[in-house]
């Protein structure tokens, strides 16, 4: 059974660790790419948010295409992105100064590569979906699984005998080159490996997300997402966003606003999405508020303070798949884990390398 494990958690490295390696280089640029992100970003002014009406009306007005959306860009909540599709149907989005609705920019929310828009939106779209098209996360996930699988075989071999734990990362002690090779690759594994077993199914949960959820909630209980009704007649003029956002308001006061799905022929409704101050998000939290588009009568409540276990176990997940949930430490951390992807990758096919040389010489 070693030697089978031995083998699988060989070939799997060789053959796709260098997926599993730009994986975890762009999850580690992702820790902390908001804050990069402001290096660059426009410059705003200081205010409370304008209103969501006249930021709404002036970014159609400038991109002549109906918004579907309007967020926040990070959690100082100064900045908003409207996102919208252009007549070819890519995702497209306006920037805006949240104090004074004024357009101050454009961002390519699907960029082909980091030359043609924003090289932190195209790293995330590398790191979720390796860029394949419409389907492109199912292999992602499969990808996900297949690193559990390596990441707990490579832990069974490299699980040191009663005792010898210290002589397990005793690097002064690695003489040779083919010592240290797998000295540093069994020592990092072994440190990196057993957050790994926790911050990828996180992953995984979030790209098989819409069919997980459903028969999670057939076995326990589990707030699934609410879907509002299609518009009975078009065209159909709605309330404003303001209105939907004051409804919101009224059930979380103490919410910071984070978006604001627009209504569509399939949902006729405005979804408020907010933020609460015990929520584990650091930004984009999940209370929701669903607001009918015709009438601002609200039709739903999201409260994830409230929510059946299930559902505060998989709200948290992106929290802790990017380290949030830990704070600067845990963001810090996880870097250090999807840094030592490529680290590890590196290491073993250059050990594997060595010992296939090494073979054929005395051979």
């Amino acid at each position: 059974m070693r030697k089978f494990a031995l083998k699988l958690h060989l070939w799997l490295g060789i053959s796709i660790g260098l997926l599993w390696a730009v994986q975890g280089l762009t999850g580690a640029l992702l820790v902390f790419h908001r804050e990069a992100d402001r290096l660059v970003l426009p410059a705003t002014t200081a205010g409370p948010m304008a209103s969501l009406d006249l930021i709404a009306a002036r970014a159609s007005a400038a991109s002549r295409r109906p918004i579907e959306r309007i967020g926040i860009i990070d959690a100082r909540g100064d900045l908003l992105s409207a996102e919208y599709r252009d007549l070819g149907g890519r995702p497209q989005a306006l920037l805006v100064d949240a104090a004074s609705a004024k357009i101050v920019g454009t961002r390519e929310l699907e960029p082909l590569s980091p030359m043609t828009g924003s090289f932190s939106q195209w790293v995330y779209l590398l790191h979720q979906s390796l860029l394949r098209g419409e389907n492109r996360d199912g292999p992602t996930g499969l990808l996900g699984l297949l690193l559990i699988v390596t990441v707990a075989a490579g832990l069974w071999i490299a699980w040191p005998r009663k005792g010898k734990w210290r002589k397990a990362f005793a690097w002064r002690g690695w003489r040779s080159a083919d010592h240290q090779l797998f000295g540093w690759h069994r020592a990092t594994g072994l440190l990196a490996g057993f957050i790994l077993l926790i911050t990828v199914p996180c992953g995984i949960y979030m790209v098989f997300a819409a069919e997980i959820r459903p028969g999670l909630a057939d076995v326990v209980s589990h707030r699934l997402p609410f879907r509002g009704a299609p518009a009975a007649t078009l065209p159909a003029i709605p309330v404003g966003p303001d209105i939907a956002l004051a409804a919101a308001r009224r059930h979380f006061p103490a919410a910071a606003f984070v978006s604001v799905a627009m209504p569509k022929e399939a949902a006729w409704i405005y979804v408020v999405r907010l933020r609460q101050p015990a929520e584990p998000r650091l930004w984009a939290g999940v209370t929701s508020v669903a607001v009918d588009a015709s009438s601002g009568r609200t039709l739903d409540i999201y409260d994830p303070l409230k929510a059946p276990l299930s559902n505060r176990v998989t709200d948290i997940a992106f929290a802790i798949h990017n380290g949030e949930a830990g704070g600067p430490g845990g963001r810090l951390l996880i870097l250090l884990v999807g840094l030592s992807l490529p680290f590890l990758y590196v290491l073993g096919c250059w050990a594997w390398w060595r010992k296939s040389r090494r073979r054929k010489r005395h051979a």
